[in-house]
């Protein structure tokens, strides 16, 4: 069996100018205007979640039918149902409500993401152009949001936007993890395991430090 290794704290791998941005960054939450509109939004999220997933994997069926693209902050339960697209903060909070529906207990998560340097111009003007905030995009490395479930101390996380189970092995690439960090803002000193490494909840890390070990 492979020992468990713990992941390096983010600070001592990369520069901070690749994560110091979205570092104090708080998880996307959905806002409710306390009236019938975003009730109503939420109820009918509801029933669709347990229509369209079975429990099965994750809930691919909320990016299926909420493509990616910019979304507006703060953002409204009525809104968001009525959106075309909505950005990862937005299918990250809309993941969490689909999971803790049947009862599984799960937790935020953030991540740093490398780009292709060229693709921060055409990131903040189709957001810009949408009236919403391109701050989440940066010259070679990206803010992005996801979700993780927890059992035993174990999490695997899941990532809406593309519908699939994330790797703290994807370290090279477009896409690829620079940064993580799961559970929040708030360090709870509850270490868990993701894939055989070792992570505190609330405290960035990357998983570059334990690249090739095993």
């Amino acid at each position: 069996m492979t020992p468990v290794a713990e992941m390096t704290p983010v600070t001592e791998v990369m520069p901070a100018a690749e994560w110091a941005p979205w570092a104090a960054w708080a998880p996307s939450t959905l806002s409710h205007h306390d009236r019938e509109c975003c009730t109503t939004a939420r109820a009918w999220f509801l029933a669709m979640n347990r229509s369209m997933w079975r429990g099965h994997g994750g809930p691919a069926w909320i990016a299926q039918r909420f493509p990616w693209g910019p979304s507006r902050w703060p953002l409204y339960w009525c809104d968001a149902m009525e959106a075309e697209e909505v950005d990862c903060g937005a299918h990250a909070a809309l993941t969490i409500e689909a999971f803790q529906a049947r009862g599984i207990h799960v937790v935020p998560v953030q991540l740093v993401q490398r780009q292709e340097p060229h693709h921060l111009l055409h990131f903040h003007g189709r957001w810009s152009a949408d009236g919403a905030s391109p701050d989440w995009a940066g010259e070679g490395a990206a803010y992005h949001e996801a979700c993780a479930t927890l059992l035993d101390g174990r999490v695997e996380v899941w990532d809406a936007t593309v519908s699939s189970w994330l790797s703290p092995d994807q370290l090279r690439g477009v896409r690829s993890i620079a940064a993580v960090r799961i559970g929040g803002t708030i360090a709870t000193g509850e270490v868990v395991t993701w894939r055989g490494l070792e992570i505190s909840l609330g405290e960035w890390v990357s998983p570059a430090g334990v690249a090739g070990e095993g």
